[in-house]
């Protein structure tokens, strides 16, 4: 269960806790971190990737648990959040997270790196990281 845990948890914090980091150098440095966009480009595209190593990793590995959240976080006793991990999801969590590599690569070599630049690739790897939560919160094998 120690593996699990620490496996599926780490699919969407990679980008979230890459994401915050940057927007905190962001605040406290903005017009230097301005100046650096591929490395602000190269890390948000490394956390998406490690996170689409990881579902690939355990896709491969064929492993499919439950994990009941509201055992670990008190704030959501009463409600029955359950992160699903089974062949589906991580089908669909490796398709997104290739899908958002893409569109930072595109971004990358098509937009002009202005201003705003650093901040979009940080918003990207936000986004990615809530739709990876809401990915692992669905459970797609009871659909299908």
């Amino acid at each position: 269960m120690g593996i699990f845990i620490n496996s599926t948890t780490l699919i969407p914090l990679i980008p979230l806790v890459t994401s915050l980091f940057i927007f905190i150098l962001l605040v406290s440095f903005s017009r230097t971190l301005n100046r650096l966009t591929k490395p602000v480009t190269a890390l948000v595209a490394l956390s998406l990737l490690c996170s689409a190593f990881i579902s690939s990793f355990d896709y491969f590995k064929k492993r499919e648990e439950e994990l009941v959240l509201s055992e670990f976080l008190k704030f959501f006793e009463e409600k029955n959040l359950v992160i699903h991990l089974n062949l589906v999801n991580e089908k669909i969590l490796v398709f997104f997270s290739l899908i958002m590599i893409l569109i930072i690569g595109i971004s990358f070599y098509k937009l002009p790196r202005k201003k705003g630049y650093v901040l979009l690739m940080i918003s990207l790897g936000l986004i990615s990281s809530s739709v990876m939560i809401s990915l692992l919160l669905i459970d797609f094998s009871a659909l299908i």
